[in-house]
């Protein structure tokens, strides 16, 4: 069975992802943009928002989902308390795991030093 984030650990509410995107900073690069906005919890949360029309089929949009919350699983804890939001660009569908581990890496990066 596959780890689950705790349900503080997870942007899920309709009305958290429009305040973060309405009130946060975006970051980007070719493969993913990020919207961050501060939040008063102890911890990182984490928001995707991964299109069909953007990335395909579902096969490959669970693929990029596996990807991130791992990736986000990895470096949750040295983050700052933030909700982060997750997209994906078309570059996203064609590149391989260790690019969009690379390319999320460089933004969590980019997260740590200007939050």
């Amino acid at each position: 069975m596959a780890l689950r984030f705790p349900p503080t650990a997870r942007v899920l509410r309709k009305v958290d992802f429009e305040a973060i995107y309405r009130h946060g900073r975006r970051h980007g690069n070719s493969h993913f943009s990020l919207t961050v906005h501060p939040n008063e919890l102890a911890t990182a949360r984490l928001g995707m928002a991964i299109a069909a029309r953007t990335v395909g089929k579902a096969v490959s949009r669970n693929r990029l989902r596996r990807i991130i919350r791992e990736s986000f699983r990895c470096v949750r804890e040295d983050l700052p308390s933030v909700d982060i939001i997750v997209g994906a660009r078309v570059a996203a569908r064609d590149a391989s795991a260790s690019e969009l581990r690379t390319s999320l890496e460089r933004l969590w990066n980019k997260v740590l030093s200007r939050c």
